[in-house]
Order: C-alpha cells, then sequence, then structure tokens
C-alpha cells in the first residue's frame, strides 16, 4: 500500500465555516507520498515532497506538490493542482480542471486537457495531445498529433514548438 503522514489541518481556520456560507474543508498535509501500486488521493492535501507510484495516480481535489509527481501508469486529474517539480508518467495524462507545473513535463502516453494546463518548463508528449481549453508552455514536443476541440481551445508556445504529427481542430458543428 501506500504510506503517508497522519491528516492534520490549519489552526487557523474558522470553525463554522468560510465567509461565503460554505463549510470549511481541512487541508491535508503530507510529506511524500510513495506506492508498489496505485494511489487515489482525495483533496485539499499539500506534500511537501513527492508523490511517487508503480502504477497509477488519481488526484480528486485541490493539490499542492512542491517536488515531482511520477507514475508508472496513469495520471488523472479531477480539480486543481500546482506543482513545483517535474511531471512525469509513463501513461497517459487527464487534466480536468487547472494545473499548474513549474518544471518540465513527461508523459510516455497521451495528454488530454480538459481545462487548463500551464508548464512553465518544457512539455514533451509521445502520445496524441488533445486540449480542450487552454494549454501555455516554454517549449511544446508532440510526436504524434496536436488536436484543438472546440473554437474556444487553444495553446500557445513562448519558445520552440516542433509537433511531429497532425495539427488538428476539431469543430463542434452539429
Amino acid at each position: 500500500m501506500y504510506s503517508y503522514e497522519q491528516v492534520m489541518s490549519f489552526d487557523n481556520q474558522p470553525m463554522g465555516g468560510s465567509s461565503t456560507g460554505q463549510p470549511m474543508v481541512p487541508i491535508k498535509k503530507k510529506k511524500s507520498i510513495k506506492s508498489d501500486s496505485s494511489v487515489e488521493l482525495k483533496g485539499p492535501m499539500e506534500v511537501d515532497g513527492s508523490v511517487k507510484s508503480m502504477g497509477a495516480v488519481t488526484l480528486n481535489g485541490d493539490f499542492a506538490v512542491r517536488d515531482r509527481i511520477e507514475a508508472y501508469g496513469n495520471i488523472d486529474l479531477n480539480g486543481n493542482l500546482t506543482c513545483s517539480g517535474k511531471l512525469k508518467s509513463f501513461g497517459n495524462v487527464k487534466v480536468n480542471g487547472s494545473a499548474l507545473c513549474e518544471d518540465k513535463v513527461k508523459i510516455f502516453g497521451k495528454l488530454k486537457v480538459n481545462g487548463t494546463l500551464e508548464v512553465q518548463g518544457a512539455i514533451e508528449v509521445w502520445g496524441a495531445l488533445t486540449i480542450n481549453g487552454y494549454l501555455k508552455c516554454k517549449s511544446l514536443t508532440a510526436y504524434a498529433s496536436l488536436t484543438t476541440v472546440g473554437d474556444q481551445s487553444w495553446y500557445e508556445v513562448e519558445e520552440t514548438e516542433t509537433v511531429h504529427g497532425a495539427k488538428l481542430v476539431q469543430r463542434n458543428d452539429w
């Protein structure tokens, strides 16, 4: 299984909830998360170290990871993520929400963005890249096709862009 610290919450949170009337959810803090199998995590969570799995990593909720995320399977994000280190996956990566990666990203499978992905370093994708939203990066290398879905989807690359496959635009005209 996987190992991590006990659940902790911030001491300065109000007891009755937030000013918007929504109840406050305690933020879990972990040092690092390592697993010999797949990991499914529920946020909000802060990880001071890295997240490493010999299987898949599923992140549901809001996450801040101060080091790298590495998975030998797929990475599924359903929520928001800030990753201060590298992100590496030997499987597919799905972003359903918003993700900020402050270092480089390397994906040996497919990348599907349903929302926003900002990579402050280089991104390298070996499988198909599908953007249904927005992608921003310093440099992009895609070894297969790059597809933007709909008229509201786009991407921007600050420096070098290399796409070895086709660049496609999928229209939603029906």
